[in-house]
């Protein structure tokens, strides 16, 4: 795998756009921060001479001297400690409010993304990209700061030992270049590890969250030890590569380590070798020697600048494609504005075909009046949910034009379409939370009697009454603790308090019993020329009290009319009626 180097321009055009997530506050918290730090530099550079006197003093028994140190040492230890303090709570403020203008920024953008290029990704790579990379992301500032403050208090410190020693200068100079040799070799060969790593990650924590949310089907179909072999095999293979870096990245730091080590042994003995010829104070020597620390940290902060600056680029180029749309497209919508549509619905020769695909619709031609409802029937895969797709703008169709109220429905704005049209399909999407908070993420500020009123019109009412904590009820994962009727009567709810003219039933029945669809039906009956309703269902006691039926198959509509007009004029829909009664 070719090795990446670190594109500069980019970085720094990517660390422009993630600081212009900090409002003006978390800005002056972001240099009050480096402020911080530098002040802390100065600190540790003076912390090493005072403790050689300290030692000086006490090894020469002059007390008053020593006293008199030592309390300057500890008003320096308590203005590190306070410094730290500090800068720990002014990189928080900053930290938590980029972090969270950008996880929110994140979702916002995700949300927009094209349905096709959702269905074509793992729901686990966008949480990661979320969580982890929005997190690495943010943390570049204080990597930074950290950094470059302490390579600022390395070089110091290297130049307060060149007057010191320069013999031990050049000493130290030679085992930092050693150190960072081997740091950077470390880091080019940990880098296609660590790429392929977090590849392997990615898989196993899609897998992980299908192995949850399909937990209930995997004990239905008795696939349990299926599953568990499956998932020792991911397990086992993320470990691998897990300790397959550590290995490798243990190497090195033992090469590190002996080099660190050899460091002491030398300054040891060249140290003593000039204090015996006296050309060193014992002082200038204790500084020296206690300045080690700081100088070989040089290595591995120039190195680990360099790694955080190459994560910070995978992490923000994952979290900027998603914002700016370069891979993962958006939805497009127009500009126009309608506040309340009528309920108008007109295909004009419109034609459709998914990815690469051949065509699903062809040359779709119909008309729906305000308030009317209207049934489609077909074939399982005539196109039925495709027209559906079409018509609430989770696709855009390739050829013709879609109308509502007479306006091309490309030309509508986001809010104008998606807050007049609700969809109800077989498997409604409900939340892990309350009924009442169901219905309220539709209108926040829906009142009970709204919610109430709702809930009674969906039929739902008198079942949520029975329930120990009636609104209250918490409905677990996708509605878990609901039947599949209730779900959809859930969802039928909500379609009402968000008070959409045009209500779309996606086979919200095929799957249910005959009392429960009886719900749904009354359900319907009571939205009746009240709403635009169009209905797709297989039953045909769903279908036949519709004001008309559009009747779709192999992608073309071959009849429009009355349930009583199409059994004399249509031949496919009185197949299709006449297998329903066989039924």
């Amino acid at each position: 795998m070719k090795k990446e180097k670190i594109k500069y321009k980019s970085f720094f055009s990517h660390l422009k756009k993630t600081y212009s997530y900090a409002s003006k506050k978390e800005k002056i918290y972001l240099v009050l921060f480096l402020l911080n730090a530098l002040f802390m530099c100065g600190v540790n550079i003076i912390v090493p001479v005072i403790s050689a006197k300290q030692i000086v003093y006490l090894t020469d028994s002059l007390w008053s001297e020593l006293i008199f140190i030592t309390i300057i040492l500890f008003a320096c230890e308590m203005t590190r400690n306070f410094l730290m303090y500090m800068g720990n709570k002014l990189i928080g403020l900053y930290y938590l409010g980029v972090k969270s203008k950008l996880q929110l920024k994140l979702a916002e953008e995700t949300l927009k993304i094209k349905t096709e290029v959702m269905n074509e990704n793992s729901s686990s790579m966008f949480s990661e990209r979320m969580g982890q990379d929005v997190t690495s992301m943010t943390d570049i500032f204080i990597s930074l700061i950290h950094y470059v403050t302490s390579f600022i208090t390395g070089v110091g410190v290297l130049i307060a030992v060149l007057f010191l020693n320069r013999t031990i200068f050049v000493l130290y100079v030679v085992f930092v270049i050693a150190l960072c040799l081997t740091e950077y070799l470390r880091a080019e060969k940990l880098e296609e590890i660590r790429k392929e790593n977090r590849k392997i990650s990615e898989e196993v924590s899609g897998f992980s969250t299908e192995l949850v949310r399909g937990s209930k089907d995997i004990k239905l179909l008795n696939a349990e030890n299926s599953f568990i072999s499956r998932t020792k095999k991911e397990v086992d293979r993320l470990n691998k590569s897990d300790y397959n870096q550590s290995i490798a990245s243990s190497k090195f730091r033992l090469v590190n380590a002996t080099l660190w080590d050899s460091l002491d042994l030398f300054i040891v003995i060249v140290g003593v070798m000039f204090l015996i010829s006296k050309r060193i104070s014992i002082s200038s020597m204790l500084v020296i020697f206690n300045y080690r620390w700081q100088i070989i940290t040089i290595s591995y902060d120039v190195q680990d600048l360099i790694e955080s600056i190459k994560k910070y680029m995978v992490s923000s180029e994952r979290v900027f494609d998603i914002i700016d749309g370069i891979k993962f497209k958006k939805e497009k919508f127009g500009k126009t504005h309608l506040s309340k549509l009528k309920g108008h619905i007109e295909f004009k020769n419109v034609s459709f075909n998914y990815k690469n695909g051949d065509d699903v619709l062809k040359d779709i031609n119909f008309k729906i009046n305000p308030n009317e409802t209207v049934s489609f029937v077909g074939k399982s895969g005539s196109g039925k949910t495709t027209l559906f797709n079409l018509i609430s703008k989770l696709y855009t169709s390739k050829k013709g034009e879609i109308l509502l109220d007479e306006v091309n429905i490309n030309k509508l704005d986001k809010e104008t379409v998606r807050s007049n049209i609700s969809v109800i399909s077989q498997n409604p999407y409900i939340f892990n939370m309350s009924i009442k908070d169901n219905l309220k993420v539709v209108k926040e500020n829906a009142s009970d009697d709204e919610i109430i009123s709702a809930c009674k019109m969906a039929a739902l009412h008198d079942y949520i009454m029975g329930l120990k904590d009636g609104y209250d009820t918490i409905v677990g994962e996708s509605g878990v603790t609901l039947s599949g009727g209730q779900r959809q009567r859930l969802a039928i709810a909500r379609a009402l308090i968000q008070n959409t003219e045009i209500i779309l039933f996606d086979e919200a029945t095929s799957a249910l019993d005959n009392e429960t669809q009886g719900k749904i039906q009354d359900a319907i009956n009571n939205m009746q020329g009240i709403y635009t309703i169009l209905i797709i269902a297989h039953r045909f006691s769903t279908v036949v009290g519709a004001d008309k039926i559009v009747v779709v198959d192999d992608g073309k509509v071959v009849g429009i009319g009355t349930h009583e007009e199409l059994l004399k004029n249509n031949d496919i829909y009185k197949k299709l009626y006449e297998l329903e009664l066989k039924k």
